[in-house]
């Protein structure tokens, strides 16, 4: 397992040299055991060889003769394919243990403060790497403009082509010639890191993705990010799409800064399509305080990486990690910076969305909140907006919660209903946490004031 900072200061961090893991450290020690067996039996059939054969060496005139009869038969023996079947082995065994070592030493890894772009820390952050599903980031980013110019809305239809419908996994599996909404498409590039749905964006924005491709170049020169090249919308593998960890926490920063109202979108653990409930691979979101998402990635050329954003007391940082040898050590890295890092954050003033932006994004975070756009004045008068503060195995779990969540915004609460829904999804109950009988503003208010507490609210329309 690849060790990890010793201690973290100002903008340095010194690394304790990797070392191979255990799994692989005593499978090598059983192949040197395995080895050191076959080389005696080697030599106890080359000595079986020779009493065989000594017969000729008695005669000068013979011994060339008796020397190819004594290796033809050590190559008979089952010795030597043993012996040839060791190199090979111990050869993998070299080879795996120095790549495993050697990818483990080359990850990097950045923190910035998202208030004042203060780097916090940072460790090989210009070193060029592979970005895998990270890429999905930008390819968001261009979406959202696409959003922001009214060209794209929650339930447009977005056209699956053959090209798309055949990219490689992680995928939802779509079919040639059919289509899903826009809304979806965000949820499934977020959550699933569905490749063939990048595909099918990036063709409904440019008309194929190798424009989109270019198109996501210039705009990443346009925002700063000068090492970084994109080949494609989804992230997999191509050796001219490179990036670095420092370019990658520019662009969530951006992704935050200039898209606020889009922030509760990065946070969604989970969604429904096709009768499917998938669930987001980052891990983080249920094990760090604060943490807000934003996206996992992994190739082989890549290792796993890891952008996300943390919150806490006012104060936002973005934690950049590439190339970690398992996602384990990845979270970890990333929790441990995060807790690190934080305390040195600046603190800044909540901006204060509009109305517009607070309709425009709830028409992004589900079904039913589509319907918002569609009637404003009706959900003006309605009071039947809820918000989820969390979804449990047990009702117990979602009912302390609510007592947890009421507690910290007492009287903000005084009209509300705790609810502990109950539902069903892959054949397991959950028990999802609200709190009903809310107004539209009043919903994205107690969101709002609930960030710190916890980072998953979720506004939730009639």
């Amino acid at each position: 397992m690849a060790g990890f900072c010793v201690f973290v200061r100002d903008s340095v961090t010194v690394p304790v040299p990797p070392s191979p893991s255990a799994p692989d450290f005593l499978s090598c020690i059983l192949i040197w055991y395995s080895s050191g067996i076959t080389i005696l039996q080697c030599y106890l059939a080359r000595s079986r060889c020779i009493k065989r054969n000594n017969h000729g060496i008695l005669f000068k005139r013979l011994r060339s003769q008796s020397n190819s009869h004594l290796l033809k038969c050590f190559i008979r023996s089952d010795s030597m394919f043993r012996l040839k079947l060791t190199i090979a082995l111990l050869s993998i065994c070299f080879t795996w243990t120095n790549f495993n070592s050697a990818r483990a030493a080359q990850f990097s890894s950045i923190v910035i403060d998202v208030t004042t772009g203060r780097t916090l820390h940072q460790y090989r952050a210009s070193q060029q790497r592979y970005p895998a599903s990270l890429v999905k980031m930008m390819t968001v980013y261009m979406m959202l403009e696409e959003i922001e110019q009214g060209r794209i809305k929650p339930d447009t239809k977005i056209r699956v082509s053959r090209k798309a419908a055949q990219q490689p996994p992680s995928k939802l599996g779509l079919h040639y010639q059919s289509t899903i909404d826009a809304r979806d498409a965000m949820h499934a590039l977020i959550v699933k890191s569905a490749n063939d749905v990048a595909y099918a964006v990036a063709e409904h924005i440019a008309g194929s993705e190798a424009k989109f491709a270019r198109r996501m170049t210039s705009k990443a020169r346009q925002l700063g990010l000068y090492d970084t090249r994109f080949t494609n919308a989804s992230g997999l593998y191509h050796w001219r799409q490179r990036t670095t960890a420092r370019d990658m926490a520019r662009l969530a920063a951006t992704l935050l800064e200039r898209f606020p109202h889009f922030e509760t979108v990065w946070r969604l653990r989970e969604f429904d399509y096709g009768g499917k409930t998938y669930i987001s691979h980052n891990r983080l979101l249920n094990r760090l305080y604060g943490a807000m998402g934003m996206k996992t990635g992994y190739i082989r050329a890549s290792g796993y990486n890891l952008a996300t954003a943390v919150r806490r007391d006012g104060k936002r940082v973005i934690v950049v990690v590439l190339g970690s040898d398992s996602p384990q050590s990845r979270d970890r890295r990333v929790a441990a910076l995060a807790e690190r890092s934080l305390p040195r954050a600046q603190a800044k003033p909540e901006a204060i969305l509009s109305v517009t932006q607070r309709r425009r994004a709830a028409g992004w975070l589900n079904r039913s909140t589509s319907a918002v756009t569609k009637n404003l004045e009706q959900v003006d008068n309605a009071h039947s907006w809820k918000i989820q503060v969390g979804a449990f195995a047990a009702s117990n779990h979602a009912l302390s919660q609510l007592k947890r969540v009421r507690r910290v915004l007492g009287t903000h609460l005084e009209m509300a209903e705790e609810r502990a829904e109950p539902v069903e999804k892959n054949g397991k109950r959950i028990y999802r946490a609200r709190f009903a009988n809310l107004s539209e503003p009043q919903a994205f208010e107690l969101c709002d004031k609930l960030r710190d507490v916890t980072p998953n609210c979720l506004p939730i329309g009639p």
